[in-house]
This record gives structure tokens, sequence and C-alpha cells, in this order.
């Protein structure tokens, strides 16, 4: 009890507060709206009976995420592949880093693959800045997040970190609950997936002085995600292509919509790949590492597992080719892949309201790069 009171501004629920968030969640019309556009009205009335039971956020997850996200999956995208499955169960409680493409989806469609292994489903960041209104907050907690802040002065921030990165390594020892985290800030917007050194210095923050010492306690797994078309790409250009000139403002829904986008927009074929354990990397390497290093070292090896782990399309290998004026994998793809990409560009020029060479490059870069970055 003194842990959970000492994270009671950022744990997910408690059993104790699950039942009554998931009554008030279920009596939402937001709920009823997404209840309907998922499921059949036999499917919905069995989904609301089996929720009136539920106790736990895991069981929640159960009785509804993992059928929610299945059917999304169903109904967007030509299937969910896993790539090095037995790396995850073997691991234990660990830190799952992952590359961050979609908002919702990068997170839920993992916590599908631990259901369907037989195991655990992890806790997941949830930033503040998604908090929309109290039905968005139950939603969260009853499923599993915990709250990442995003926002204060840097003594705030500070602490922040501090209390997150505590919240992780309590999960990972005493809790035996894994943990999702993305490897940045905010979503990759140019198909660029790096991982920002300041989130590793902020998981190893409750043992600063042994870093080292500290990321064999979180027991990081790298995570990659790859998604045939890329969620929200047309909104990921127009965001890069208007701060080229200008300071980029979100509107006030932006993010809500992107989550609705993610999930109802094609994403042709989907895979999740698990790399090698950043603790083997460190056994391996332990005499060329130190303080000041190691972050930058983890970085470096979690990027490489990343890259080697995404799985590229023909529409990546097109993109590359067509950016780069080569004919290099043109193996890789074929006269549909073209007409389908170059119908894509068309829309984006519809969607943006203009035409012009610098947003088909920031396009075709956005899914070049994971070839460019394969290639490194």
């Amino acid at each position: 009890m003194i842990i959970q009171d000492k994270f009671a501004d950022i744990r997910p629920y408690n059993p104790s507060e699950v039942p009554a968030a998931v009554a008030r969640m279920t009596a939402n019309p937001q709920f009823g709206m997404a209840v309907d556009y998922l499921f059949d009205k036999q499917e919905g009335q069995e989904i609301y009976s089996d929720l009136a039971k539920v106790k736990t956020g895991f069981e929640f997850q159960k009785a509804f995420m993992y059928k929610a996200i299945n059917r999304v999956l169903e109904r967007s995208s030509d299937g969910l592949t896993i790539g090095n499955v037995d790396v995850l169960r073997n691991n234990g409680p660990s830190v799952l880093l992952s590359n961050h493409r979609d908002i919702l989806l990068d997170s839920a469609m993992l916590q599908v693959v631990l259901v369907d292994q037989g195991m655990d489903t992890s806790e997941i960041t949830f930033g503040d800045n998604l908090m929309f209104n109290d039905f968005i907050v139950d939603f969260g907690k009853v499923n599993r997040m915990f709250t990442v802040f995003r926002e204060g002065n840097p003594r705030e921030m500070l602490a922040y970190s501090k209390h997150l990165s505590e919240y992780i390594h309590n999960n990972t020892q005493n809790k035996k609950v894994s943990s999702w985290i993305a490897q940045r800030k905010g979503r990759a917007k140019d198909g660029m997936d790096k991982t920002e050194p300041a989130v590793l210095k902020m998981l190893t923050m409750f043992n600063r002085k042994a870093p080292i010492e500290a990321f064999l306690a979180l027991n990081i797994l790298p995570v990659a995600v790859s998604y045939e078309w890329e969620p929200c790409d047309f909104s990921k250009v127009r965001e890069i292509y208007i701060s080229r000139s200008q300071t980029y403002v979100k509107q006030a829904d932006e993010d809500f919509n992107s989550v609705l986008n993610g999930i109802i927009q094609p994403k042709g074929r989907v895979n999740i790949s698990i790399g090698k354990p950043v603790n083997e990397f460190i056994a391996d390497e332990l005499p060329n590492l130190n303080k000041q290093n190691i972050h930058q070292k983890v970085a470096d090896f979690i990027d490489q597992q990343v890259y080697q782990n995404y799985q590229l399309s023909p529409n990546n290998y097109f993109a590359y080719d067509s950016l780069m004026k080569t004919k290099e994998y043109a193996v890789k793809y074929d006269s549909n892949t073209e007409e389908l990409m170059n119908k894509r560009i068309e829309s984006l020029f519809e969607f943006m309201g203009e035409k012009s060479e610098e947003i088909k490059r920031l396009f075709l870069s956005l899914y070049a790069n994971p070839v460019i970055q394969k290639e490194k």
C-alpha cells in the first residue's frame, strides 16, 4: 500500500478502482459509439455483459481491448505477424522499448501478442497531453496505463522524470510487470526511428550514480513495429512541411484525430519483432562501457535492433528508388506498387491543397528512410 500511495498520481487503477471506472465508461455514449462501430449487436451485448463482471485491468483488456484491437486489424490491415516471440517469452518482466509510429496501436497490438502467448500484458505509458477528458482518463487507467507528464518548468520536469523512473523500476523489480515505453518523445514522423538518449537517462534516474546497474535492473527489450502503410502519413508530411517555414502549432483535437485515423486508415501488412535484450549487449560490451558513454551506446544498440528487425515492404523500396533516382531495388516491387504510391501522392497533394516537389520528397522520404537506415 505504501508503494501504491507513493505512485498514486501516475499509476493505473488498482483492482478496487476498476469496477466503478468500467461502469462509468460503459455508461458513456463515446464508449457505446466505439462498441457499435467495431461489433454487431449480439457481440456488443456480450461485451457489455462481460465488462459488468470485470474486476482488474487485465480482465478489462481481455474482455474488450483484445477483441477491439483484433477487430481493428481485421478491418484495416492485411494481418499482424510476429518475429522473435521466443525472446519476449523468455526475457521476464522488461521495459519494452519500442519505436513509435501510431499513438494507440504500437502498444495495443503488442498487448494482443502478449495475450496470444499466454503472458500478462504490460503497463503502458500515457502522456498527460492525451488525457482529453474524464472518459479518456478512465479508459487509460483501466487499460493499465501510467501517466507521463509532458509539460512543466525544468525543476518540475526533473522531479517528474525521477518519479517516473522509480515507478518503472518498481514495476520491473517489485511488481514483476513489464512496461511499454516509446524510444522517443512523440511519434517518428519522417520514418526515422531514433532512440533519444534523454529517454534512457530518464529510465536510469532511479540509480544515476550507477547507470550500468540501472540498465541491468530494467531488463530493456527493443521492439520494432512495422506498418506497410504508415499511420497518418499525410498528417505527418503536413506537419514536417509546415514546420520548415514556421512553428507548427497543434490543433486542439489533433491528437484525438490521430488516434481515430490510426484505427480507421488501411495499414497493409503489420509486423512486431523483438530485438536482442539490452542486458546481453551490456554483458558483451561491458569493458567498453562507462558512466559517460553508456546511454549513447545503449541508444545506438536499440536503434540497430529496430532497424534490423523492421520489416520493409515493396512501397519502402519503391520510395527509395524514386527518391534516389535509381533502380537498385526494382526487383522488390512491381507496377502495382508504383501505381499505388503515385495515387497516394496525388491524394496527398489534394489533402495539402497544393502540389510541389518538396511535398512529394517528404512523402517519399517517410517511406524510404527505413531502407536507408537498414542499409547502414
